[in-house]
């Protein structure tokens, strides 16, 4: 858990990816990539390194969420 949380804390960029598929739910990579403000290849590196580590999803649809883990570790580096 720490070990995540250190992963997630260690890019402002990666914990604003998360907070807002936690506020938005799933969401398309482009929405998330305008909504954060970031390029969208930026986005899509940040998605694929929260993928790897089992914090975010893609959907059926091509959109990408929060996986139970992703929403546990927001909770947990929220209380940081």
């Amino acid at each position: 858990m720490e070990e995540l949380a250190g992963f997630v804390n260690g890019s402002v960029n990666r914990r604003k990816v998360l907070e807002i598929l936690e506020s938005k739910g799933a969401t398309d990579p482009q929405r998330v990539a305008k909504i954060a403000r970031l390029i969208p290849s930026a986005t899509d590196k940040i998605i694929k390194e929260l993928e790897e580590n089992g914090l975010v999803q893609k959907t059926g649809d091509g959109k990408i969420e929060l996986t139970a883990d992703g929403k546990v570790i927001v909770d947990y580096t929220r209380a940081l």
